[in-house]
């Protein structure tokens, strides 16, 4: 009697072929005559392997799988939170530039200065002014 030789495969390529027969490019049959893996029941141990899932006979997602969908939903909810805050930042701005505008026609108008530097101490002429 012959004893076959045992064949030894990367973790990449494992990993490579259960994606495809999870995606459902292949099923483990085709996947294993594709890629000529002789054991009959290799595809199935590196699943069980690589999906997470201890249970993976009771049937139910593969966990790397709820983990993309979890991502997926964690994204599309970031998504509505930028939107909301760049609408948010807009309204903003547009309610800055009116307050500077208000500004400027106030200071024209009344011919006095509304924005003033800090401790800044008052001009001569505003001295004038007053009194």
């Amino acid at each position: 009697m012959k004893k076959k030789k045992q064949e030894f495969y990367s973790e990449e390529f494992k990993w490579r072929v259960v994606q495809e027969v999870i995606s459902g490019k292949f099923n483990k049959e085709e996947a294993r005559r594709f890629y000529g893996i002789k054991s009959n029941c290799a595809i199935l141990y590196w699943m069980r392997k690589y999906s997470g899932n201890n249970n993976y006979r009771k049937g139910g997602v593969p966990l790397g799988e709820i983990k993309d969908m979890n991502r997926i939903k964690d994204l599309s909810e970031k998504d509505k939170r930028i939107k909301e805050l760049e609408a948010e930042l807009q309204k903003e701005k547009l309610r800055s530039d009116l307050w500077q505008k208000m500004v400027e026609i106030a200071e024209e108008q009344l011919n006095i200065d509304i924005r003033k530097k800090y401790g800044a101490k008052p001009s001569i002429s505003s001295k004038n002014k007053k009194a």
